[in-house]
């Protein structure tokens, strides 16, 4: 046994929020007119095998791309659209391929109640999301019959008439995709040059309708005493702030839901101070009571016996990722980062005993429980 330090949320002024999801198009990615990355899908579950979806077999036909995830609700709600315009061009030479990094077998599962009828590719470790540069889904990327990028859009704003255009060699009338840079200012906020030396800042997060991107983006420096959440939820701001998985957080009540900017800052050395303007903050905006207890319970220790795996290795650019059905993924993260995860798969707490440090790419999926099913 050991003892762990807790976090325990009373909520006396319930609040329910609202809020848009959002898209991201990297300028760094392919662009209009170019030659796509190389189609590396690791398998197909649906529709043709992977080894017949190449460039090379594909040329002489439009395809349209659309990367997804089971557990992206405006990526759901395209699938009825998808499907109709699979239906409509199923004669003529129209491919769609619908690309997750998502557990196989939640896919599976998710098929027999939601079913699309584009083929079905699975992505492990992000290969083709990296090669396109994907920042957010739903993305869908049209390729020509010539074997250029044609267009870049949200799945939903796909007509029956773009394609009928693309196919007759004529220029795709969709708009170019629009670049939405998180960290821009609002507008109704003035930026002081000189930064605060304490500041405790909580700020709804306002985005553009439709489409479902990256969240809860967290940066800390616990040196300076200093923490950032983009797009975060109250939730998130709770572990990344104390520090502690919701195996570690008992919550009595329902949380303020939507998406908000966080920034909190003290000097150094006074953390501690930081926490407790940052619980008067909560109690304040949305009626939450935190407090910090110590229970005994049980708990997993993380041990290192070999790092050969191919879904884990160290990497120096700094990157997102996230819990999913059967597994987990992060593309740059420390050891803290990856125990909270296996926290969150576990139910439990975790004590990381690897002595590792630095970031690591992690691609983590396994066999789904009945109660994942």
């Amino acid at each position: 046994m050991k003892i762990s330090r807790l976090i325990w949320i009373a909520i006396f002024l319930p609040a329910v929020f609202t809020s848009n999801a959002f898209a991201l198009a990297d300028k760094n990615g392919p662009q209009l007119g170019d030659t796509p990355p190389a189609l590396t899908l690791a398998k197909t579950i649906q529709g043709l095998p992977a080894a017949d979806l190449s460039w090379d077999k594909l040329k002489g036909k439009v395809v349209v791309l659309e990367f997804w995830a089971t557990w992206c609700g405006p990526c759901v709600a395209s699938i009825p659209h998808q499907n109709e315009l699979v239906e409509r061009f199923k004669d003529k030479p129209v491919v769609f391929i619908s690309v997750t990094s998502e557990n196989e077998e939640v896919v599976r599962h998710f098929l027999k109640l939601h079913p699309i009828k584009a083929a079905v590719g699975l992505d492990d470790y992000e290969v083709l999301n990296k090669a396109f540069h994907v920042k957010g889904i739903p993305h869908a990327v049209i390729v020509d019959s010539a074997g250029h990028i044609a267009a870049i859009a949200h799945p939903a704003d796909i007509k029956p008439e773009n394609l009928e255009e693309v196919l007759a060699g004529k220029k795709c009338s969709l708009p170019p995709p629009e670049v939405y840079t998180v960290g821009r200012a609002n507008e109704d906020v003035v930026t002081n040059q000189a930064p605060p030396l304490f500041e405790v800042s909580i700020r709804e997060h306002k985005m553009p309708p439709n489409i479902r991107g990256p969240v809860c983006m967290w940066s800390a420096d616990t040196n300076a005493c200093e923490f950032n959440g983009k797009i975060a939820t109250v939730e998130s701001a709770l572990g990344a702030v104390f520090g502690k998985s919701s195996s570690r957080t008992f919550i009595n009540g329902k949380l303020p839901e939507g998406f908000y900017d966080f920034k909190l800052r003290a000097p150094a050395g006074q953390c501690n101070d930081l926490r407790a303007q940052f619980i008067a903050a909560l109690r304040t905006t949305f009626g939450l009571d935190v407090k910090c207890v110590t229970r005994k319970m049980a708990v997993y220790l993380l041990t290192q016996t070999s790092t050969n795996a191919p879904g884990f290795y160290p990497v120096t650019e700094p990157g997102g990722g996230g819990q999913t059905r059967g597994g987990f993924h992060l593309s740059a993260s420390k050891m803290d980062g990856i125990v909270n995860c296996l926290e969150l798969a576990l139910r439990k707490p975790v004590f990381d005993e690897t002595a590792l440090s630095g970031l690591f790419y992690v691609d983590m999926k396994w066999k789904l429980s009945e109660a994942e099913q």
